[in-house]
């Protein structure tokens, strides 16, 4: 059976005054971090979680910090949970990555020192697969989440390759 990993790296570091409270838990969560007083970086070995626990008691305290307005994620929290925010039991968040490239976009919209993100994935396979390596790069601006795999490149270099004459046939 093969492994397939996501080794991930988000770029540039983030201001730690650029995130709401409950913004850094749910990254922290989903990535791995590594911060100082200031910043915080995010990555991952393996690839964003998919399934994350949050505390009940560090969900209310960061979202009483929160403003739905400006936070995709604590509106999603307060509409999807309402009774979790009451309760001791922790928060499950599943298909987060659904979620955090919009929390990304958040903090760059309200971030004075941020005008874009990066975050750059390989894909990578324990066994020598074509279907497990690649990659995907996102760039994440205010008004925009652009991403492209591998896979929708050469899609495009087969479809250029073929209108030209260059191959008969190709995909991905």
């Amino acid at each position: 059976m093969a492994d397939h990993y996501t080794p991930t790296v988000i770029d540039p570091v983030i201001p730690i005054s650029a995130m709401l409270p409950i913004e850094r838990l749910f990254l922290a969560h989903v990535f791995d971090e590594q911060a100082d007083d200031e910043t915080a970086y995010y990555f991952s070995d393996d690839g964003a979680n998919d399934l994350i626990f949050l505390p009940a008691a560090e969900v209310r305290s960061a979202l009483d910090a929160a403003m739905s307005e400006t936070s995709r994620l604590s509106r999603k929290l307060t509409d999807e949970q309402p009774d979790a925010t009451l309760g001791d039991h922790d928060f499950e968040l599943d298909m987060c990555d659904d979620v955090w490239p919009d929390v990304l976009q958040d903090i760059v919209r309200r971030s004075p020192d941020l005008d874009h993100l990066t975050v750059t994935m390989a894909f990578t396979c324990s066994k020598m697969r074509p279907d497990g390596f690649g990659g995907l790069a996102m760039l994440i601006t205010a008004s925009t989440i652009r991403s492209e795999s591998t896979h929708t490149l050469f899609d495009r270099f087969y479809a250029e390759a073929s209108a030209k004459g260059e191959i008969g046939h190709g995909d991905s």
